[in-house]
């Protein structure tokens, strides 16, 4: 097997500051660039990058890259000089004794555990200098592109397609093999033949044949995945010789950065001997492709357009479109980027990133990263024909921290294409396409947007976790009005850009602990705001979190309702009689510990129609304040059509419920759900009622992927 050697020469763009790559990797690098400078006012292409098109203006001078930067007498808008004046010194206070805590925990029971610092944090955290550039860690290698992208047409004018169609959801159903459908076709078109000669004469002899007719082409990329640091890998240079070891320096500052070192690739026998092949693969859908065959369904721009024709009342809010961020997201130019004029040409897309289980019988888990096109109407949205697949993560564990970027770079590549214009044949014009919206778990929402574990830190505000006998909470409210100010998104930038200029592990922790902030590949989409742009999920916050810690922490635990009150509950609950389409909750109150298995939409019903008939009596005065406090919250926040006043009632509830937790349960009972609540309005303030941001959708195709593979 050959395999296409290329020269490598060094690249000065901003994110590669001389490191060696391919001729067309610097060529991009430099068209971007020269987009940036165009479209971006103040943005000075890299002095010593070679373009040859179009070249850099007269007037421009030579500037390294260096980030913005933040005094620290900077006054955040709405909050006092003392907050932001103070807020080094009071995090070095505060996370001296903290406990380190990587991952989210569910009911945020913690342990005893080190400070995720480790070390002092006396000294100050590097800034960047004009002499010091960060070196681009998570760069995607390139593939051989040079044939022209192929865009497939989807309306395929073939009366008997249907049949191939089934042939391909067999195969998909009974997950067999593309030898086995290769047959398959074979016999169908023999049978065919037979019984029509003259009709099935032009029916598929092959799978390849079938493909080609249906365009099923393979136009997603596929790369090799490092198992130890995911680092990502052109999957013809690494099989081409044994032994190919993982090349990725994880500090790259450093003056003698070691490289991985694993091995990417697996002996694996053939009949005629063995070959390599990736012990990883990251499948990436194209964007462009799935864009493209979006434009060609009948309809779809009126579709697209339908959110312009919209009549509502100042301060309601029905959907996405009534809130903040569509209102005022910018163009390149500063201009409204959704108008009635480009609605069906300028795309705000929302994201998902999560796990799933595609094996029954085994721990192995799998990320996929959704999307869904804003612009749709919401009761075609989130239909799985309309999600976009953005890429598919490998097993068999979930992706650590900022190993997540590895991945999101060339997802970020493409987003970037899309954000200058991209020519769909289908639509017939330049589409343009913005990130604008990330809906996730708290787990992944924190690798996703480069934020310290929520245990420890808001990422909305500057509330930090406090620390008693070695266990986080986030009690103490007197002084709310002090932290509860949104995050300065400069900085958190410029914190990012530092991140980058890490020379250990110990550093990372350390300018980690101090700034609650890491890099994420999404800072290098020009208009992403991680702060706003990510929101507190509803469904797993209020319901999947917060409401099974109430009644299972607090009460059962708690012996407040006893087993006896669970049996008397489940009574009490087959009798009630509701309306058939909203579900009635599993006949399992009594289940192990008490409501053993409730899913997400489950403990929404048990919540808004069963939780007060059913334990009203059982509970004493201050629980039932806080159950009432509670059920009344989450009854304003599901209406599908809110205001400006039901929004300031349901947060008053929900701080009211905290509040009444930490008078009675203590401080250390606040968990870092009962504070992000308190952030529910404010996402509604941005992307308009629940219904436009939470996940239940992107649960749905979780099983839908889950039940493919």
């Amino acid at each position: 097997m050959s395999t296409k050697i290329r020269n490598k020469v060094p690249c000065y763009c901003k994110s590669c500051n001389g490191k060696l790559v391919e001729e067309r990797t610097r060529k991009r690098h430099a068209e971007l660039e020269a987009q940036l400078a165009d479209n971006i006012s103040g943005f000075v292409p890299s002095a010593h990058i070679n373009m040859s098109f179009p070249n850099p203006k007269p007037n421009e001078t030579p500037d390294q890259y260096v980030a913005m930067e933040i005094d620290e007498s900077i006054i955040i808008e709405g909050s006092s000089e003392k907050v932001v004046n103070s807020e080094k010194d009071s995090a070095e206070q505060e996370l001296r004794n903290l406990p380190e805590v990587d991952n989210y925990e569910p009911d945020f029971e913690y342990t005893s555990q080190k400070s995720e610092s480790g070390i002092s944090l006396d000294d100050d955290v590097t800034f960047l200098s004009n002499d010091e550039t960060p070196v681009e860690q998570f760069t995607a290698p390139d593939f051989d592109n040079n044939s022209e992208f192929v865009y497939l047409n989807t309306n395929i004018n073939y009366a008997d397609s249907w049949i191939l169609i089934w042939i391909y959801k067999y195969q998909s159903r009974f997950r067999l093999s593309d030898v086995a459908i290769d047959s398959l076709i074979k016999f169908f078109q023999q049978i065919l033949m037979d019984a029509d000669q003259a009709r099935f004469k032009n029916f598929p002899s092959s799978l390849y044949t079938a493909s080609k007719l249906l365009q099923v082409g393979n136009q997603s990329k596929t790369y090799a995945v490092c198992p130890s640091c995911n680092s990502l890998y052109n999957i013809a240079e690494v099989v081409a010789e044994e032994g190919s070891k993982c090349t990725h320096v994880e500090f790259p500052m450093q003056s003698k950065g070691k490289p991985c070192g694993m091995e990417l690739t697996v002996q694996a026998p053939l009949g005629n001997g063995n070959k390599n092949r990736p012990k990883l693969l990251f499948p990436l859908p194209s964007l462009k492709l799935q864009i493209n065959s979006l434009y060609q369904r009948s309809g779809i721009q009126q579709q697209l357009r339908k959110w312009t024709n919209r009549h509502v009342d100042n301060g309601m809010l029905t959907d996405i479109y009534d809130g903040k961020i569509w209102k005022s997201f910018s163009d390149i130019s500063g201009a409204p980027y959704f108008t009635p004029e480009t609605a069906d040409s300028h795309l705000g897309i929302m994201i998902n990133l999560d796990w799933f289980q595609p094996f029954e019988s085994s721990a192995y888990s799998c990320g996929a990263i959704y999307g869904v096109v804003c612009n749709l109407p919401r009761e075609i949205r989130f239909k799985k024909e309309n999600m976009l697949t953005l890429g598919l993560l490998p097993g068999p564990n979930k992706v650590r921290l900022h190993k997540i970027n590895h991945y999101l770079s060339p997802i970020v590549d493409e987003l970037l294409e899309f954000w200058n214009g991209i020519e769909i044949p289908a639509a017939g014009r330049k589409i343009r396409l913005a990130l604008i919206c990330c809906s996730n778990d708290i787990p992944a929402a924190r690798k996703l947007c480069g934020h310290i574990s929520a245990s420890v830190s808001c990422h909305r505000c500057y509330k930090r976790a406090n620390s008693i006998s070695n266990k986080l909470n986030f009690g103490g409210f007197d002084d709310m009005s002090e932290w509860f100010v949104e995050r300065n998104l400069l900085k958190h930038r410029q914190d990012a850009e530092n991140w980058r200029l890490c020379k250990s592990e110990e550093e990372r922790k350390r300018h980690v602990s101090l700034t609650s902030v890491r890099w994420t590949e999404l800072l290098r989409l020009p208009y992403f705001n991680p702060i706003r742009h990510l929101i507190i999920d509803p469904m797993h916050c209020l319901f999947l979190e917060i409401a099974h810690w109430i009644i299972k922490k607090l009460w059962i635990d708690g012996n407040k309702i006893t087993k006896h009150d669970l049996e008397l509950m489940e009574k009490r609950a087959k009798i009630i009689k509701i309306p058939a389409d909203l579900g009635r909750i599993p006949n399992k109150i009594t289940t192990g510990d008490g409501f053993s298995g409730f899913t997400a939409d489950q403990w929404k019903s048990f919540i808004l129609i069963y939780a007060i008939p059913l334990m009203w009596d059982l509970l004493d005065e201050p629980d039932r304040k806080i159950l009432g406090n509670f059920v009344r919250a989450c009854t304003l926040l599901v209406c599908r059509i809110i205001d400006d006043k039901t929004l300031s009632e349901a947060h008053e509830h929900l701080l009211k419920v905290a509040m009444l937790i930490e008078e009675n349960y203590g401080p250390e009972r606040i968990t870092p759900n009962l504070h992000l609540c308190l952030h529910i309005a404010d996402c509604c303030q941005d992307y308009g009622p629940l219904y436009s941001f939470w996940c239940y959708s992107f649960e749905r195709m979780n099983g839908i992927l889950g039940r493919s593979l």
